[in-house]
């Protein structure tokens, strides 16, 4: 070919596969940003759901930190007063404890609350209205001093914006794109997360089905959520918006596990197994997917010294405390209770302690006299046993004020698992796997399982409870217990039982 022609030729040549490759770019850039955009929005809602409440404690301390400091600067107190107005650091340290103390207990820091718009407003609005009237209580009956209705109005009218806005956002993330889960080597792992997510209790993610984890499958099951192999399915996770994988036990004992594991997660996708997922995703440990080999890793702090130190000392000193605060209120209690109907005022029961052992424990009169009649019988959130005395007791849960003896002789603790009758303890051991290995700490007059599920009244509510229970002596510690007793004391001031 003549030089010339072969250089006249080549750049319509280049030029074409230029206009190609540039049309092919601006074509996919849209979906390009789009994957960016839902990755981002993923990600970020994933992180917000997932901060632990010390985090969400420190954004609200900020938050009240810079509203009381911009406050200050559009209303500066009055120098010539009567009354001396407090400092700027007194008024950000006391909003700012009273905030934290009112979030604890209205649950501004529950995983639920970021689930429901309606429960975010609400206990937003809770918690500035007691942080409000609490400091006022600590700055002019405490204090002597006062500050100014105009600063407050702002400084807590900022709060509740900023505070609202982010978990609002929060929600909006969570909600926007939710995370696709797909069950691995288990169709009864499915069916059970397939409840979990029926209940309410799983919000931010849809399941994708489930997935054979060996190569060959003989006869595909006659199921629509029936996906066929992982191995077969690896190149497909992106595609069906699979984000999350769990696998059964089953699975996870396979040799060959990492063949698919592995381009999994080169593909972006989590993967864990059943045990892991759902002590995350809910707070509890799924007793029918445990075994035995899960004490010998959960490293639980039962027999620790120090742990069972601190948690007597705060024991003694909370029930002291607890039983001054509360006694002018037991001669009411008692005298309510002879005056609905004339029986005794307290009621004492055996039930199942620590290690096994029986102790007595007591509490004010809620049933009628007659109401079991020497045999044990399953309670429930209406029950017709009650008297109305006791339907208000137990919906303000001073019916069980008269256990705080109980803590004192070391029966019993503030936090930790309910204590049972021994006759249904006999029946859900033999029923409920690990059922007696709730017994390794004190029983407790308010627990994780308290504040997390309601009256047990079966045999598959006793399960439900026994899970909390287990994620309970897997993570006790002083700040979880801190967490159950601001939410109880919450619980309380809501009316809730």
């Amino acid at each position: 070919m003549h030089p010339e022609l072969a250089t006249a030729e080549a750049p319509p040549l280049a030029a074409s596969t230029f206009g190609r490759l540039s049309a092919h770019r601006a074509a996919r850039r849209p979906e390009v940003l789009r994957s960016f955009r839902e990755r981002a929005v993923r990600v970020i809602g994933h992180e917000l759901g997932g901060l632990p409440a010390t985090t969400w404690l420190a954004v609200d301390v900020a938050l009240v930190a810079v509203a009381v400091y911009v406050a200050y600067g559009v209303f500066p107190p009055a120098v010539l007063s009567d009354v001396a107005h407090i400092a700027l650091w007194q008024a950000g340290a006391i909003f700012a404890f009273v905030v934290s103390v009112a979030s604890l207990v209205f649950g501004l820091y529950e995983r639920e609350t970021l689930m429901s718009r309606s429960r975010i407003v609400t206990r937003m609005v809770l918690t500035t209205a007691a942080a409000v009237v609490c400091a006022y209580a600590i700055i002019h009956v405490l204090m002597y001093s006062t500050v100014g209705r105009r600063l407050v109005v702002l400084a807590m009218g900022l709060y509740l914006s900023a505070g609202t806005g982010i978990r609002l956002f929060a929600w909006w993330a969570l909600h926007r794109m939710r995370r696709g889960l797909l069950v691995v080597g288990s169709r009864a792992l499915f069916q059970s997360i397939e409840r979990t997510c029926a209940r309410g209790d799983l919000p931010e993610y849809v399941l994708a089905g489930f997935a054979a984890a060996g190569r060959p499958v003989a006869d595909r099951p006659a199921d629509p959520s029936f996906r066929g192999n992982i191995a077969d399915l690896v190149d497909q996770v992106p595609q069906r918006g699979i984000t999350d994988i769990v696998v059964g036990a089953g699975a996870a004992h396979d040799p060959n596990v990492m063949d698919w594991v592995v381009p999994c997660l080169q593909h972006g996708c989590r993967v864990t197994n059943e045990a892991i997922f759902y002590e995350k995703a809910t707070g509890q440990i799924l007793v029918d997917e445990i075994t035995p080999h899960w004490f010998l890793f959960a490293d639980l702090k039962v027999h620790c010294d120090r742990q069972a130190t601190l948690k007597r000392a705060f024991d003694l000193l909370a029930s002291v405390t607890l039983f001054c605060a509360t006694a002018p209120l037991w001669a009411l209690i008692a005298l309510a209770v002879k005056l609905c109907d004339g029986g005794p005022v307290f009621y004492s029961q055996d039930r199942v302690g620590q290690n096994g052992r029986i102790f007595r424990l007591y509490k004010f009169r809620t049933m009628r006299t007659d109401a079991e009649n020497g045999r044990s019988v399953w309670s429930s959130p209406n029950d017709p046993r009650v008297t109305p005395v006791g339907r208000v007791l137990r919906k303000t849960r001073f019916d069980e004020l008269p256990q705080l003896y109980n803590v004192l002789i070391g029966q019993m603790s503030l936090i930790g698992p309910r204590p049972e009758r021994p006759d249904i303890v006999q029946e859900l051991c033999r029923r409920v796997p690990y059922y007696a290995e709730r017994h390794l700490v004190k029983p407790g007059i308010t627990g994780w399982a308290q504040i997390s599920f309601h009256y047990g009244s079966s045999i598959e509510d006793a399960k439900r409870k026994l899970q909390f229970d287990l994620y309970y002596l897997k993570h006790m510690s002083f700040e979880l217990d801190m967490i159950i007793l601001f939410r109880t004391l919450g619980t309380f001031l809501r009316g809730a039982c």
